[in-house]
């Protein structure tokens, strides 16, 4: 007994010094939960066909191209059943989130959305999306008139945001290195790849003056179009093939009409994909390019996560349905690159990405997770229907500087923002749906 009395005054100094002791040594307080309010998705239509018929193709290589069930740059079959898949998981995911109902169909405003008009596929596609978001709730499409590019989508072929070419053409440069060939070596084993697939040489625009050349010879040459600068040559073509093979590929289409039967699995074609991310990293993602090309859809996007755009701010989910340049710009916008598992196409059909409106209930404020969705070439070519127990991949980005700030892997909305309209061209107009 003794010794516990003698101890009772020590006992008591300690507690009393844990009291005093400073809060930023104490154990940190557990992050809070945010809380999802909205999410606006920016996606890419669905698998569509190469974009020139077999004949037109027929120069790029020795054997013959096959043909596809649809006409030239059309939605497949397997394309508006991949994205009805898609559509049916975001109701699922977002459901349990407790942003849209479990069943029946969504209240009148809470779902939204826009596709771009330049090509039929596209909206096509976001009503395929629609379709298996909400079946059966006749959720329709929108989308201008096919008479005139959208300035939401595309400014610089509207003409309400013009690109000067001098500047476009420095800033292409800047992004390969200050050289093409220089860019162009970087994606070298592709090419020569490329060129063991297709079996033809060429007696025109080869690089280094050569007389003859296969697609991995050929010089690559930038000249201007009303809509920026024009990519040709070896990188250019190389895109173009293959992502044709990539697509027959995820659409499901037989083996023997993949690259002629000789690049028929994911790891084949991984190898074949570089050009083609390439080139939309130099068309797309430099800033100067990405600040006019994006401008409009862009501050649309922002509107929606900053509670400007329409009347009462109804919307729960939002869709805007475009192109893989649309991605890649926002990546430039952004200033963040991605690579996605299982999926050599950074920007493939159907990769979404998800800005995800949330808020801190501790203080009110709100944050914004970026995520990216995408179907792995596998998912694709097995026409996988998603659900909790197979869901597509799944990609959590970071907005950069923003990593002290982060909660849960959300940046505040207004670092997001200020990043964004620093990205912006300030004479591109703002447009909206």
């Amino acid at each position: 007994m003794r010794l516990k009395i003698h101890r009772l005054p020590q006992i008591a100094a300690a507690l009393s010094l844990c009291l005093l002791v400073p809060q930023s040594v104490r154990a940190a307080d557990p992050a809070p939960r945010l809380q999802l309010e909205k999410s606006v998705l920016l996606m890419r239509h669905g698998i569509r066909s190469p974009n020139q018929t077999p004949e037109q193709l027929a120069k790029s290589a020795s054997r013959p191209w096959p043909a596809w069930p649809v006409g030239p740059g059309l939605l497949t079959e397997r394309g508006e059943s991949l994205l009805r898949s898609l559509g049916s998981w975001y109701r699922l995911h977002y459901a349990d989130a407790g942003l849209l109902p479990e069943t029946g169909c969504p209240a009148s405003g809470t779902v939204t959305n826009w596709s771009d008009n330049a090509a039929a596929r596209i909206p096509l596609s976001g009503q395929a999306l629609l379709d298996g978001l909400a079946p059966g709730c006749g959720l329709k499409v929108a989308f201008a008139p096919q008479t005139a590019p959208d300035a939401l989508f595309n400014p610089v072929g509207a003409g309400t945001c013009p690109i000067k070419a001098g500047l476009a053409l420095k800033a292409v440069s800047k992004a390969a290195g200050g050289d093409l060939e220089r860019a162009s070596a970087k994606v070298r084993p592709a090419l020569r790849q490329l060129q063991a697939l297709l079996r033809v040489r060429s007696v025109a625009g080869c690089a280094n003056g050569e007389s003859s050349c296969g697609i991995d010879g050929l010089a690559n040459v930038l000249g201007e179009s009303p809509d920026g600068p024009k990519l040709e040559g070896g990188i250019a073509r190389a895109a173009t093939i293959s992502e044709n093979f990539l697509l027959a590929y995820a659409d499901g289409r037989p083996e023997a009409d993949i690259a002629w039967g000789e690049a028929t699995t994911p790891e084949a074609l991984a190898e074949l994909a570089p050009p083609r991310n390439l080139f939309l990293t130099l068309t797309r993602k430099p800033a100067y390019l990405a600040a006019r090309h994006m401008a409009s859809l862009g501050r649309a996007v922002l509107a929606e996560l900053d509670g400007s755009a329409g009347a009462g701010n109804a919307a729960r989910l939002v869709l805007f349905m475009g192109r893989d340049q649309h991605l890649a710009g926002m990546s430039g916008l952004l200033g963040i690159d991605w690579t996605l598992p299982g999926q050599p196409d950074d920007a493939a059909p159907g990769t979404t990405l998800a800005f995800e409106r949330m808020r801190n209930p501790a203080n009110g404020e709100v944050y914004v997770r970026l995520k990216l969705w995408y179907q792995t070439l596998a998912q694709m070519r097995g026409n996988v229907k998603h659900d909790r127990a197979t869901p597509p991949g799944e990609l959590l980005l970071h907005v950069p500087s923003c990593a002290a700030q982060e909660i849960d892997g959300a940046c505040p909305l207004p670092v997001l923002r200020a990043r964004l309209e620093q990205a912006f061209a300030a004479q591109c107009p703002i447009r909206t749906p």
